[in-house]
């Protein structure tokens, strides 16, 4: 039995991260910790009683743990994620990663000196769509070289009014629309087999939120081996307006052929498609939600630390989580650069007053 303490008892943690612990099998939720005694005291696990600590440097010294994962807000991730390593423990932490290129190097240093596994939970990976793609693309090769990958990613991000309105808010001073759209980043890697971003440029449009950083957002990158990677990503979406809607769509573009995944915003389900030399096929994923993603990650996670053998690719490191994180960090640092997409500029950039 894996045993596992979790740093966060938030909405995130009670909603979808300790259900996903109670359907693995050989998983244990021994301890969880959390400044806020309401938070601890509505924790629930069906499988035992967890011990409950106000102070998880406190739960790290009382608990004999295999592995910590951290839900905290992302400014704790570094703090939380650090101290547990140097406490001799493999760690899962919530995407992003942390809140600076920076933080994620000393989350990785702390790992590599520890001698111990950084995982990032990018659950993404596990919808049965982008596994395929994935195989279709890096195991069998049905693309031949890929040269392009576009993706949309649209939906409200939670409306600017509202009891979510908040926590919109605080996504945006963070990590902007890029708090989820951080998942497809990752995802362009995954599907490809990894690779440093390159030539990172980015644009945003603030649609009149009084917000640090931009709600939309448009990415242009490459990877390593010359593959264009675009991302038009937003928060805005629906945001300002009552009725709900969601757009998602991702198309690679290889020598040989192409994969289009396309998302049903009335049935929750994803639609992937590859036309090739040698293959033309359409599959679905039906939903299953963060929790059984995570469910899934977690259950690789502790067959590879129960046999001692290496971690699936679907499983996201700190090196993944770093990569992540270099983009979004100049994506976000472009966008403010260059001020409101919607404001006239001079040639040199500036905008007009």
């Amino acid at each position: 039995m894996i045993k596992f303490g979790l740093i966060g008892c938030g909405t995130h943690a009670t909603a979808a991260v300790i259900p996903a612990m109670e359907r693995v099998d050989n998983l244990a939720l021994a301890a969880v910790a959390d400044i806020s005694a309401e938070r601890l005291a509505q924790v629930k696990y069906t499988k035992g009683e967890p011990r409950r600590y106000a102070d998880f440097r406190e739960m790290l010294k009382r608990e004999d743990l295999d592995v910590i994962y951290v839900a905290t807000n992302c400014a704790l991730h570094c703090e939380s994620s650090v101290a547990a390593l140097e406490a001799g423990r493999h760690v899962v932490t919530e995407k992003p990663m942390a809140m600076s290129t920076e933080e994620c190097e000393r989350m990785l240093a702390a790992a590599h000196a520890a001698g111990k596994l950084l995982v990032v939970d990018f659950e993404s990976r596990y919808m049965d769509t982008h596994r395929l793609i994935r195989k279709w693309v890096v195991e069998e090769g049905r693309l031949g070289k890929v040269h392009a990958i576009h993706i949309d990613h649209f939906w409200d991000g939670h409306k600017v009014f509202g009891e979510l309105a908040a926590r919109r808010a605080r996504f945006l001073e963070a990590s902007g629309s890029l708090d989820c759209g951080i998942h497809k980043l990752d995802l362009a890697r995954y599907f490809v087999g990894g690779g440093r971003w390159h030539d990172i440029q980015a644009v945003g449009a603030w649609f009149g939120e009084k917000v640090r950083l931009a709600p939309h957002i448009a990415i242009q990158a490459r990877l390593d081996g010359g593959v264009i990677v675009t991302l038009n990503n937003s928060f805005a979406y629906t945001a300002y307006i009552t009725p709900r809607a969601i757009y998602g769509a991702t198309i690679l573009i290889g020598e040989k052929g192409i994969i289009e995944a396309t998302y049903d915003n009335k049935t929750y389900q994803e639609s992937a498609r590859i036309v090739c030399e040698s293959l033309e096929e359409t599959v679905k994923d039906f939903p299953g939600g963060h929790g059984n993603h995570i469910s899934l990650m977690l259950g690789d996670l502790c067959a590879s630390l129960a046999s001692g053998t290496s971690l699936p690719p679907a499983i996201a490191t700190g090196e993944d989580g770093l990569m992540a994180q270099i983009i979004v960090d100049e994506a976000n640092r472009q966008a403010l650069k260059h001020g409101d997409a919607s404001q006239p500029k001079d040639t040199s950039g500036n905008v007009f007053p």
